[in-house]
């Protein structure tokens, strides 16, 4: 499995997911997957850690903009804003725990009979920077919406 191949299915198919199913705008004309040393999550982060025959982490991460237009759209009735912030960290955690699990089908390791074991989404709250282990790999991709971005992110 070359290293970007779960980054690059995630990418795919959260822009389909979100285009498609959700009915969000995504501007995917220029999307890159690029190896970086650090990432730098925005307000709202989902992660994902897959294990068994895979040793990795995924991650989506929005503005606090993008994920209530997120909530707004998987809702049809007004909600307290209040209320608003722990819908909208719960869609990206459930954005993210549903384009992961449709992918993971779809990866070589899977056809050859591998497994890999998905962990509950975690969320952090507000601006985090991650940097790489020694000996790690990060890689990173970037969506837009509008004037927002959505991050997704792989590591090991």
């Amino acid at each position: 499995m070359k290293n970007t191949e779960i980054l690059e299915k995630l990418v795919k198919r959260t822009t389909e997911y979100l285009k498609n199913d959700i009915g969000i705008e995504i501007d995917d004309s220029c999307t890159t997957i690029k190896s970086v040393d650090q990432i730098e999550y925005l307000d709202i982060t989902a992660y994902i850690a897959l294990s068994s025959d895979i040793s990795a982490t995924v991650g989506m991460s929005t503005s606090n903009k993008f994920a209530c237009t997120l909530v707004k759209k998987f809702l049809s009735i007004e909600i307290a804003p209040s209320e608003m912030a722990e819908l909208a960290a719960e869609n990206i955690a459930e954005t993210l725990n549903i384009t992961t699990g449709n992918i993971l089908k779809d990866l070589m390791i899977m056809k050859e009979g591998g497994n890999i074991n998905i962990s509950i989404p975690h969320t952090l709250y507000n601006a985090v920077v991650v940097k790489k282990k020694k000996n790690g790999m990060m890689y990173i991709s970037k969506l837009r919406s509008n004037d927002e971005e959505i991050l997704l992110s792989y590591f090991l």
